[in-house]
């Protein structure tokens, strides 16, 4: 880790919360407005491997996301030692990772770390209330995409071989960072970033 990250990481996450805040408090009221009928979730779609360590086994329930990024398809990822869980938009490829601790409390954990990461990427307090809100519920599924498990695999691939050499592994957050500006070739070569700030409406900064 490079000298004075953690000062700039600390600065940066107070920014984030500042910005995100007033978001939840959105979300919260929008979770309470008329919606119609429509069960508002997120699916996570993941593998066999990460299914059975969250204990979601047997038949799952054939539902679908209302988010605007779609389902998320998560697996296990690990570097060196560490294990994390790597979820990955369907419509973006927007890159979330947490520890593997975390997976006793997806429920928020997934939510909260995906509203920071979509306020670093310039989403606005307005869409991210929006689709925190829409995030309700969590339900689990199985993959259906090929691509996006290979994206998922590229990731993996990428996040260990850049670690293999550091004294000190990268952080989530530093994980996160450096995924979300892969170009994913399936997708005309389109990063993370820029996926995510169009499906919200919004043009990338150059």
């Amino acid at each position: 880790m490079r000298p004075g990250s953690v000062q700039i990481r600390t600065q940066l996450h107070a920014q984030i919360q500042i910005t995100i805040a007033p978001a939840i408090v959105l979300a919260n009221r929008a979770a309470t407005m008329s919606y119609g009928r429509l069960e508002l979730m997120v699916v996570l779609r993941s593998t066999q491997k990460l299914l059975v360590r969250l204990k979601q086994v047997g038949d799952l329930p054939p539902v679908e996301s209302t988010t605007r990024l779609g389902d998320w398809y998560g697996n296990i990822l690990w570097i060196g030692r560490r294990q994390h869980l790597l979820f990955i938009s369907e419509r973006s490829r927007l890159p979330v990772v947490l520890p593997i601790t975390e997976s006793k409390r997806l429920a928020t954990a997934f939510p909260d770390t995906m509203c920071e990461r979509l306020a670093i990427v310039g989403v606005t307090a307005e869409d991210i209330a929006d689709e925190r809100a829409r995030m309700s519920e969590i339900a689990f599924g199985r993959t259906r995409n090929r691509s996006l498990l290979g994206t998922l695999n590229d990731f993996a691939f990428m996040a260990q071989q850049g670690n293999a050499n550091r004294a000190e592994r990268e952080s989530p957050e530093e994980l996160m960072q450096f995924l979300s500006q892969t170009p994913i070739l399936p997708l005309d070569g389109a990063s993370p970033i820029e996926l995510t700030r169009a499906a919200f409406g919004r043009q990338s900064v150059p």
